[in-house]
């Protein structure tokens, strides 16, 4: 576990597997292999982990349960995501706090899985582009499935249209950064202007830093991994999943205030209440010096990001 705090995934892998071996068959060890794989790339491996541990009820089930979904959209397996909420529901046994979140998720796995949206070719005339992107705006469906089918196409064929997308406030906020996260790879260095969240900011993409490398991501983080990295490690992580999510919707924009106690404080509540755990806020207030407002609006701030991560509109 120190080496998993410490970001050392391969040696902490072998140790895991190690206690393995010994016949331990302790939920920390098999959760901490799930999140090695994860964090090496090897999603198919952590995919299998956690699948286990639901069937066989081993670690705290709704725990596992996000970071198994979290691999899953990664994975883009959607009718997989559906049918596992869809048989947790059945089941009925969801915390009443996890409820709302996990019918979000099914909403949008759903709409993932029904998706069946005609993209142009390349050598489509512009005119054609502009027609659809028109279409596109009114459909957020639509705007996912058009950026997706640019993955392995020229992107610089299709800027004017994305350059619409960035700047419409039509366009969902988290088909505006598949776009930015697109023209990056692609190492686009003509400036877009993103309208995101009553806001607008103009960027390079070929400049800008990767969402993991902020240095404000990197110190939130880092605070949270010093009081519920210690309190809860496998929480920990699952936490730093939401994070990432909160600011890639985000992106390229900042949650306000920079004040990196008072995310990690939210981060800490939302972490426990999102995973059905009960917690003393007031203790975490005290631990993070953070007043009750200020607080309470930074988790709702977080909640309302997690609903348009699943867009949600």
């Amino acid at each position: 576990m120190a080496l998993l705090k410490e970001k050392k995934y391969h040696q902490a892998l072998e140790m895991f597997s190690e206690a393995k071996n010994l016949n331990e068959d302790k939920a920390e060890i098999h959760l901490g292999m799930a999140i090695c794989f994860m964090e090496l790339g090897e999603l198919v491996e952590a995919k299998n982990i956690c699948k286990k541990m639901l069937l066989e009820d081993i670690g705290h089930y709704f725990t596992v349960l996000q970071i198994y979904l979290t691999i899953l959209i990664q994975l883009r397996e959607y009718h997989e995501v559906q049918s596992t909420i869809e048989a947790v529901l059945e089941e009925n046994h969801l915390p009443a706090e996890s409820a709302e979140h996990f019918y979000k998720l099914l909403e949008f796995s759903r709409k993932m899985t029904q998706n069946d949206v005609d993209i142009f070719e390349d050598e489509g005339v512009e005119d054609q582009q502009t027609l659809y992107i028109e279409d596109v705006l009114e459909n957020t469906t639509k705007q996912l499935a058009y950026i997706q089918s640019l993955k392995d196409r020229n992107v610089i064929k299709h800027f004017s249209s994305l350059k619409i997308l960035l700047e419409n406030p039509k366009s969902h906020p988290m088909v505006k950064s598949m776009i930015l996260h697109l023209m990056i790879e692609n190492e686009i260095e003509k400036e877009v202007t993103v309208y995101k969240f009553g806001e607008s900011i103009t960027v390079i993409p070929a400049k800008l830093e990767d969402i993991s490398d902020l240095p404000f991501t990197k110190k939130v983080l880092t605070k949270l991994d010093d009081i519920l990295g210690n309190e809860n490690p496998t929480l920990y992580e699952a936490v730093k999943e939401l994070w990432i999510r909160h600011l890639y919707v985000l992106y390229p924009l900042l949650p306000q205030p920079t004040d990196a106690n008072l995310w990690a404080a939210a981060l800490h509540i939302v972490g426990y209440e999102m995973h059905g755990i009960t917690i003393d806020q007031n203790e975490v207030q005290e631990m993070y010096n953070q007043s009750f407002p200020t607080l309470q609006e930074a988790c709702k701030k977080i909640y309302q990001i997690e609903e348009i991560s699943y867009m949600q509109i």
